[in-house]
């Protein structure tokens, strides 16, 4: 049998009505479903069994109730040779009843000049916020596309480690490999990671008492990247100790006075 699809009415008398079980209020609405325009319907206890998957039995005690207790109105009328079942569902609330229960009256609220949903609070735009009620800075965080963040924050820490030694690019090529050795580890350098990373470096490097800081500090980065370490530690192996090399400053030719007669050969 194909389920109808149409819908049904349920009135707040037969709803809330304790005295009606659960099946005898669906069937109540099967009924004002498949009533006409003459608000009454002909369907036989065999089409309500067969819908609902019961005995005609269960359908006639159904309705025997409904009618009991008002919500129905059953006549016969004569039809031919045989007599035809009009069953007529009726809305109004029968006797005991309330006519209108309290779930069925929707009060609705009055809409007050300062009720909390009717005003909107907007933030106010702090003065390090890059978007309103944002308190962080907006040159890491420009929106919340984490995407774009991650990148912002990547690259704030390649200017942590650029600035923090500026003049040499030995060292800030081996703290750029140990920020790549973190993130392929799953555990990247935040900002203030790259921060206490070039701080502990330092530390590390009096700790020492070298003359070769860039040196040490060098060899104290690639000891963590070879090991897989997260972290800064001293050296466990013997550090050879240098001093610094020193760059030869520009010595650049100074003008020679040259006296007359003298031969050019003799200062190139």
């Amino acid at each position: 049998m194909e389920t109808p699809t149409f819908y049904a009415i349920l009135p707040a008398s037969v709803r809330y009505d304790a005295r009606l079980k659960a099946a005898e209020k669906i069937l109540y609405c099967e009924i004002t479903s498949l009533s006409n325009a003459k608000k009454y319907c002909h369907a036989g206890n065999n089409y309500f069994a067969t819908l609902y998957d019961v005995d005609e039995r269960t359908i006639r005690r159904w309705l025997h109730n409904l009618e009991e207790l008002g919500y129905l109105l059953i006549e016969y009328e004569k039809q031919g040779d045989g007599q035809q079942r009009r069953i007529i569902p009726l809305d109004n609330a029968p006797a005991g009843v309330p006519e209108m229960s309290a779930p069925d009256k929707i009060v609705r609220p009055t809409r007050t000049e300062m009720s909390a949903p009717d005003k909107i609070v907007r933030p106010t735009r702090t003065e390090m916020s890059g978007i309103p009620g944002q308190n962080c800075p907006p040159k890491y965080y420009k929106n919340n596309n984490t995407r774009e963040n991650n990148a912002g924050a990547r690259a704030c820490v390649s200017d942590i480690i650029q600035q923090a030694f500026p003049d040499d690019s030995d060292l800030t090529k081996a703290l750029t490999s140990f920020a790549e050795s973190r993130k392929a580890g799953k555990h990247p350098l935040t900002v203030r990671a790259a921060e206490l990373v070039c701080s502990k470096l330092r530390q590390l490097a009096d700790e020492a008492d070298v003359r070769d800081r860039s040196g040490y500090m060098i060899a104290v980065l690639e000891q963590s990247i070879l090991r897989g370490w997260e972290g800064l530690f001293p050296l466990k192996d013997d550090f050879v100790d240098r001093p610094p090399v020193q760059q030869p400053e520009n010595t650049a030719d100074e003008p020679r006075n040259i006296a007359s007669g003298d031969d050019i050969l003799n200062y190139l």
